[in-house]
């Protein structure tokens, strides 16, 4: 029942009946007793159904998720991603057309392929973009980006605007597959935040091998889910870090997160919500900088293991220990919030990190305002 409703779906597309065709097609997908490639086949047709390519988008995907080996859906994703973007320079290799999708044979019953697709030019790497962008969830500024670093890993990148104090985020991988996501490491002087999900693409995206972005260079931010934009590296006489690249945006699709490419398709760093003061132009942080932040962590948490702090975002020994403030700032660990907390003598080691001892108490904790921050005297004074 459920390949004749395949069947007769793609009869009536071939027929021009397109809004029969999507009907008969999501009847059958809707069963669960389809096998995956016949299933993937389905969806490819039901694609055909609209020119919406956030439609076609998810069909690809849900093509892929029944069979993860199907060329044509990866093929169609990573084409129609390419679509969006501006044409690739003349000077690369031009793509050959793809292989029809395989037919499928079941009782002696020939499905036809999909029409014929018209390939646009594509990045000139076989990576599929889709899959290492996800969208973010939860935050408390709103829906924002995020890209896979460490795909092995299953480290994620986004900013730290979008997670905001948050410990959990909502992950979605595609429309309708949502992950529980945890931040592990947040900077908040660069804005980074990096978000650990139990998946992974295969695959990496290639980076840019400059240090810099060029001056006036064209950019193309890929937000999750929403449609690609253009813009450029903006010039600026302001003496900036390194790691910030101007550019000449004023409105993200979301809060941020988004992976910025150059015009060769490589990965050079995310969106922010950071602006200049006086133009409101959005900055990007330099995919060196969060690499090198990403590794520190990674190196970290194979060496000892901490607990996140939301407060600053650094990893606190004192939290996986069981101790109620975080050693970097003062904030309450989370597993302390709700406990009755109390002076505990053996913490005493990690907060003691200044090299200046009061001459009173003898604390190492440091000074504010000229008196010690344990016992709250001023240092003894005494005669030359």
């Amino acid at each position: 029942m459920n390949y004749r409703s395949i069947e007769l779906g793609i009869n009536a597309i071939q027929a021009g009946n397109l809004d029969e065709g999507a009907r008969l097609l999501r009847i059958a997908v809707k069963s669960g007793d389809l096998a995956p490639e016949l299933r993937a086949v389905a969806y490819l047709w039901l694609a055909e159904t609209q020119s919406d390519p956030q439609h076609k988008r998810a069909c690809y995907n849900e093509a892929l998720i029944a069979d993860p080996g199907n060329q044509e859906a990866q093929v169609r994703l990573t084409r129609l991603l390419a679509a969006q973007l501006p044409p690739m320079p003349d000077t690369l290799p031009e793509e050959t057309p793809p292989e029809p999708v395989p037919v499928m044979r079941t009782q002696q019953v020939q499905l036809p392929p999909p029409p014929p697709y018209n390939p646009q030019p594509a990045a000139p790497y076989t990576t599929n973009i889709a899959e290492h962008i996800v969208g973010v969830y939860n935050g408390p500024n709103g829906p924002g980006s995020g890209f896979f670093i460490a795909p092995q890993m299953g480290l994620l990148a986004t900013t730290r605007f979008v997670t905001g104090g948050m410990e959990r985020m909502t992950i979605e991988l595609q429309p309708g597959r949502q992950l529980p996501g945890y931040v592990v490491r947040s900077f908040p002087d660069v804005d980074l935040a990096l978000i650990r999900v139990e998946y992974g693409p295969g695959t990496t995206l290639p980076v840019t091998p400059l240090p810099r972005v060029p001056d006036n260079a064209p950019l193309l931010v890929a937000p999750y889910q929403r449609p690609i934009a253009s813009g450029t590296q903006r010039a600026t006489k302001r003496a900036l870090a390194a790691h910030w690249v101007p550019t000449d945006f004023t409105a993200w699709e979301d809060v941020g997160g988004a992976p910025l490419f150059d015009s060769n398709y490589y990965l050079v760093g995310m969106a922010t919500q950071n602006t200049a003061r006086n133009s409101g132009h959005y900055f990007v942080l330099h995919i060196a900088a969060i690499r090198a932040r990403a590794d520190a962590y990674l190196a970290e948490a194979q060496a000892e293991s901490r607990a996140y702090c939301p407060t600053c975002g650094s990893g606190s020994k004192a939290g996986v220990m069981g101790f109620f403030y975080c050693e970097t700032c003062g904030g309450v660990m989370p597993t302390a919030r709700h406990v009755q907390r109390f002076q505990v003598p053996q913490a005493e080691a990690l907060y003691e990190t200044s090299r200046i001892r009061c001459t009173r108490c003898g604390a190492q904790v440091g000074f504010h305002g000229g008196r010690c921050l344990r016992c709250g005297q001023p240092p003894e004074t005494r005669p030359l």
